[in-house]
This record gives structure tokens, sequence and C-alpha cells, in this order.
């Protein structure tokens, strides 16, 4: 009994373990990185979730890249292997650091930044033997709400830019632009879910940056369009 007991603990310790967590400056907003299993497939896959005044914004969303003709996705059966934060008046940021299917496996990493009006995130995909020259067909970035909007200001169309109102606050999601690299749009998968779509596949080398996807968060429409945060897709 004592056994089990000390290998259900150091499991749920383990599994902890993969969460990191930063805050906005004002400790209004939070961003939490960890790795949760799928349903679909039951494998473990690269998630966020973000917290605005101690409520669920955005509750378990999926991420990851599709590259063509290398499975599985880029993101899930990954290991975190390190991480660190800094702080500083604006935002406080993170990157965390993967590695899939082991010691030989593809590497992407994750940066997140949290200003006191939004979150911003991109993928960072270090050289590695498996992934030299490649080509993302699709971008598997998920939005899941955790209550649906009660008025869309643009959309659900084929848009880079979503608006909407919760009963918390007015949220919008948006993507910063980086040369050659595809631009977006956002797909709604259900009431309270939206997906990253690529234009176009993107042929690429690493080590490669890819643009922001950008979350801004305030109490009425104009705050939420010109958002600190924002300035990363200017």
């Amino acid at each position: 009994m004592l056994r089990l007991l000390a290998f259900v603990v150091l499991s749920c310790a383990a599994f902890a373990q993969d969460e990191r967590r930063i805050t906005s400056p004002n400790g209004q907003i939070e961003f939490r990185l960890f790795i949760a299993v799928q349903e679909s497939n039951n494998l473990p896959r690269l998630s966020y979730e973000v917290l605005y005044r101690g409520q669920p914004l955005l509750k378990t969303s999926f991420m990851g890249l599709d590259i063509e003709v290398q499975e599985p996705l880029l993101g899930e059966n990954v290991g975190l292997t390190s991480s660190n934060s800094t702080k500083s008046e604006k935002y406080n940021s993170l990157i965390a650091h993967y590695m899939q299917n082991g010691s030989l496996g593809r590497l992407i990493d994750v940066e997140a930044r949290v200003y006191n009006d939004g979150v911003a995130f991109r993928y960072v995909i270090p050289r590695s033997t498996p992934l030299l020259e490649f080509v993302i067909t699709e971008e598997a970035t998920e939005f899941h709400f955790a209550e649906k909007e009660t008025n869309m200001e643009f959309g659900p169309g084929k848009t880079d830019f979503l608006l909407m109102r919760l009963r918390s606050a007015w949220v919008s999601i948006s993507g910063s632009a980086v040369d050659d690299y595809p631009s977006i749009h956002f797909m709604s998968t259900n009431p309270t879910t939206y997906l990253v779509r690529l234009d176009s596949k993107f042929l690429g080398t690493t080590p490669l940056t890819c643009p922001w996807r950008i979350i801004s968060v305030g109490i009425d429409p104009k705050h939420v369009i010109s958002a600190t945060v924002t300035e990363l897709n200017r």
C-alpha cells in the first residue's frame, strides 16, 4: 500500500513538473503551458490555458505543427527538457524546450509573453537532424474559450482577426506577420473553439521562429484593439 501511494505521489509530481506558469506584471492574466493527453488518440500534446482575473478565459487548447511526411504532429508525444522565465515592467516571458520521441527526436520550443492586456506565444523550431529542411502543411493551434461569445464583431469567415465579447471581457485573437511565412485565418470547429489555418504550405529550414499568436483582453473593444500586446502584429 505504501509503495502504491508513493508511486501515485511521484507520478502526480512528475506530471506537475511539466506545467509552467507565468503571469502579467499586474497579476491579472496567467498563462499556463503543459502537456495534456488528447481524447482522440491518447497521445500527449503541447497545450495551454489562459486565466483572466482568476477565472478561465481559454481552457485546455492544443498546440502543434503538421510537418509533411513526418508523424506524429510536431507537438505530440513530447517531453519537457528545460525552461526559463524572465520578468520586466512591460511583460513577463517564458521559453520552454521540448523533445519529441526520445533522445533522437525532433525539437520544438514555445516562447510566451504575458502583458497586462494580453498573451502572445509562438513556436521556435531548433535545428535537429529530423528537421533540417521541411514543409509545414498546416498549423494546429487551438483557441478553446471557456464560454461562448455573446457578440462576434468580425468573422467567423476567412479572417485573420477575431474580436468577440464574452461575459467576463472583450477578447481578440490575431497573428503577427513574418516575411515569407503564410498568412492565416481562423476556422470555427465548435461554438467555443477556433483553429489556426495556414493559407498555404511553408517550406522552411531550421532554426525557424514562427509568428506570434496573440490574445488581447480588455473591458471594451477599443481597449482590446489598441492593447500593448497587439504591437507584436504591427
